[in-house]
C-alpha cells in the first residue's frame, strides 16, 4: 500500500494513526528548533504503526508542517490552528473531500462556509507579498526577503517548489560502483532507479522506501545525498593525490564524495565542532571503504598548530558554511518556522569569519571553495564579494574553467554554482571558488 493509498474516511477515523500524527506535530510545533529530531525519534518509536501507516503518518506530519499557515487560514483565518484542525484540513486538501471530515471540522468550530470560500478570502489580501506568504505557507518576513532579491514571480515559483517533496537521491560510491552499476544492483533488490541528469555519480530512487535497509547500502555502494550537494563536491575538484580540508564537515556527506574522487589517495582532513557528527562520519567512511580520511574536532586541529607552530596548507579547502538552510526546505520544512530574522542578519558575519580563518590554510595556487545550502544573496554572493575585496591575494576561479562551460552553465551561471528547486529540481545550493595567487 502506498503512502497515501487510504480513503479520507479511513484516515480521519484512524484509531492508531491520527492520535500519533497529532501528537508528533504538536511536539514539533512546541519547539521548532528541535522539530527535526523530535519527528525522527517519534517515528522510530511508533512501533504500534504498520509500515504503510507509518508512511502515511509521516506524509501527514510533514504536510501539516509545510501547510501550517495556509491550512490555518482556510479553517480559521488565523496564522495557526490546533493540530486536529490542521490534520483534517490536510486530509480534505491532499486526500479528498468527505462528509465525515467536514462534519468533524464543524464540531471543532470551523465555519464550513468560510472554509469553502478560503480561496476568495486569500485573493482579497491586499499586500501581494502577504498573499503569497499565506498561499504558500511561509512567514511574511522570509517572503519579503526573497522578493527583495528575486522579484515576486520568481519567489512565487521558488516557494511553491520548496513545498514539494524532494526526490530520494543517492551518490554512487565510485570506489565500489558507477552510477549505472548501482542502478543495476538496486534493480536486483527490486528498487527501480535511474541516473540523475545533473550529477556524475547521482542516482534517483523511484520510491521513498527505507534505503538504509538495502543490502547495497550496507555494502557501502551508495550514500543518500542530494544532487546539489554532489555538484558542490564536484566543483571542489581535488587534484590527484592532493590534500583537501573539509572545514565544516558535519557527518561527512561531501567528505565521502571527495574521498571517493581522490580514490583513497592523497590526504583528506575533515573538521567539525560536533564529536557525535565526526563519529558518524568515521562509521560512514568505514562502510564506504575510505582509508584516507582523518576526522578531527576543530579545536584539536588548531591546537596541533599551536603546539607545532606549523599548521598544514592544503590544495583545496572547502567551507560548506553554516547558513539559514532556506535551500533545503523541501527536506526540512520546519526551517521556515524555526528561522528568525535576526539569525539571517547575523549569519553573513559568521560565514565571512569562517572564510577568513580558513583562507590561511590554502596553499599558494590552491583553492578555497565557499558553499551554502541557501538561496539568499546576502549569505552567498555578498559574502564572497566582500571576501575578495578584503583579500587581494585571492581571485575568483570561474566554474567554467574547472568544469568546462557546458557543465558550469548546467549547474550555475558559468561563474558560480547556483542550483534551485524550481529550476533544477534539487536543493537550493550555492558555491564559488576562490584561488590563492601563487
Amino acid at each position: 500500500m502506498g503512502a497515501l493509498s487510504v480513503s479520507v474516511d479511513e484516515a480521519a477515523r484512524g484509531a492508531r494513526v491520527r492520535p500519533r500524527v497529532v501528537e508528533i506535530y504538536a511536539a514539533a510545533a512546541a519547539d521548532w528548533n528541535r522539530a527535526a529530531g523530535i519527528v525522527g525519534r517519534s517515528f522510530r518509536s511508533a512501533r504500534e504503526l504498520r509500515s504503510h501507516e507509518r508512511r502515511f503518518a509521516s506524509e501527514a506530519v510533514y504536510g501539516m508542517i509545510r501547510g501550517r499557515r495556509r491550512y490555518a487560514f482556510e479553517a480559521t483565518g488565523a496564522d495557526d490552528a490546533p493540530p486536529d484542525v490542521l490534520y483534517l484540513v490536510w486530509l480534505l486538501r491532499e486526500i479528498g473531500d468527505a462528509p465525515s471530515v467536514r462534519a468533524e471540522l464543524s464540531s471543532l468550530g470551523v465555519d464550513l462556509g468560510e472554509l469553502d470560500t478560503a480561496g476568495d478570502r486569500l485573493e482579497r489580501i491586499a499586500d501581494p507579498i502577504a498573499r503569497l506568504a499565506v498561499r504558500e505557507s511561509y512567514p511574511d518576513w522570509i517572503v519579503r526577503r526573497l522578493v527583495a532579491e528575486r522579484g515576486l514571480d520568481d519567489t512565487a515559483r521558488l516557494c511553491a517548489a520548496m513545498n514539494r517533496r524532494a526526490p530520494l537521491t543517492a551518490r554512487a560510491n565510485r570506489l565500489k560502483n558507477t552510477a549505472s552499476e548501482l542502478v543495476a544492483r538496486l534493480k536486483e533488490e527490486g528498487v527501480i532507479a535511474h541516473a540523475a541528469p545533473l550529477a556524475e555519480d547521482g542516482v534517483v530512487l523511484d520510491t521513498h522506501l527505507n534505503a538504509f535497509g538495502l543490502a547495497a547500502f550496507r555494502e557501502g555502494r551508495f550514500e543518500l545525498q542530494d544532487v546539489a550537494s554532489q555538484c558542490a563536491a564536484e566543483l571542489v575538484a581535488p587534484p590527484p593525490r592532493g590534500s583537501v580540508l573539509d572545514a565544516c564537515a558535519g557527518a561527512g556527506g561531501k567528505t565521502l564524495a571527495l574521498g571517493a574522487r581522490l580514490a583513497n589517495r592523497g590526504r583528506l582532513v575533515a573538521l567539525d565542532v560536533s564529536e557525535r557528527k565526526l563519529e558518524e562520519l568515521k562509521e560512514r567512511a568505514r562502510r564506504a571503504g575510505l582509508t584516507n580520511v582523518q576526522a578531527l574536532l576543530v579545536d584539536d586541529f588548531f591546537a596541533r598548530g599551536e603546539r607545532t607552530e606549523a599548521l598544514p596548507l592544503f590544495d583545496r579547502v572547502l567551507c560548506d558554511a553554516p547558513c539559514s538552510g532556506l535551500g533545503v526546505i523541501r527536506r526540512h520544512p520546519e526551517t521556515r518556522w524555526r528561522l528568525q530574522p535576526g539569525e539571517l542578519d547575523e549569519l553573513p558575519g559568521t560565514q565571512r569569519a569562517i572564510l577568513d580563518r580558513y583562507a590561511e590554510r590554502v596553499a599558494p595556487g590552491g583553492r578555497l571553495i565557499y558553499a551554502t545550502c541557501t538561496v539568499t544573496a546576502v549569505e552567498n554572493d555578498q559574502v564572497v564579494d566582500g571576501f575578495l575585496a578584503a583579500h587581494p591575494s585571492f581571485e575568483e576561479a570561474p566554474a567554467k574553467e574547472i568544469l568546462g562551460s557546458e557543465r558550469a552553465l548546467a549547474i550555475g551561471d558559468g561563474r558560480r554554482l547556483r542550483l534551485l528547486p524550481h529550476v533544477h529540481d534539487t536543493d537550493g545550493f550555492f558555491a564559488a571558488v576562490l584561488r590563492r595567487k601563487a
